[in-house]
């Protein structure tokens, strides 16, 4: 049985632009990222997460290797998706905006594969839910892929706003057994 290990947490103490998680150690085969958080756009509804992997500790890749298949769905609209190619990053989740009632914080999972293995593409599952109000909550899944080889050692993650105060990463890793 494969045994998960955490690797770092961030606890946002202040609202922060971008979140970048670095020196993630090669000795896994997988990683999981939990996030819970919230936007400090000051509006309601959903914002966008941005996602970039970044490798021999430099700043993390904006080119267009990246590809994503989104799905998302609601109770009050028609469920639908999407499917991105030749992109400057993922977007592996949406999460609620600043004035969303309750104070909600949206959480997200993402699994990263094979993200130490220079012989294949890093590839990304993820689910996430936003509940932005009482009649319009989203849940969202899909994959993604980072159509590179090299060692991910870097994880970039931001939104159009900023990350607010308690939000928080956690990062996990484990190898088949």
């Amino acid at each position: 049985m494969a045994v998960m290990e955490a690797i770092q947490t961030i606890y946002l103490e202040a609202d922060t632009a971008i979140v970048e998680i670095t020196s993630i150690p090669s000795t896994y085969q997988h990683l999981q990222l939990q996030i819970s958080g919230r936007s400090t756009a000051g509006d309601v509804g959903f914002e966008i997460v941005y996602f970039q992997f970044g490798t021999g500790g430099s700043a993390a890749d904006n080119s267009d290797f990246y590809s994503r298949h989104y799905q998302r769905g609601s109770g009050t609209y028609t469920p639908s998706a999407y499917f991105y190619a030749d992109t400057g990053y993922i977007s592996p989740a949406r999460l609620v905006k600043k004035w969303e009632y309750g104070g909600n914080y949206s959480p997200s999972t993402m699994d990263i594969m094979n993200y130490s293995n220079t012989n294949m593409n890093t590839a990304l599952t993820f689910i996430s839910y936003a509940p932005s109000s009482e009649t319009n909550r989203e849940v969202g899944f899909g994959s993604s892929l980072w159509r590179k080889t090299p060692v991910v050692d870097r994880i970039k993650i931001a939104l159009a706003a900023s990350w607010a105060r308690g939000s928080s990463f956690n990062l996990y890793g484990w190898n088949d057994s």
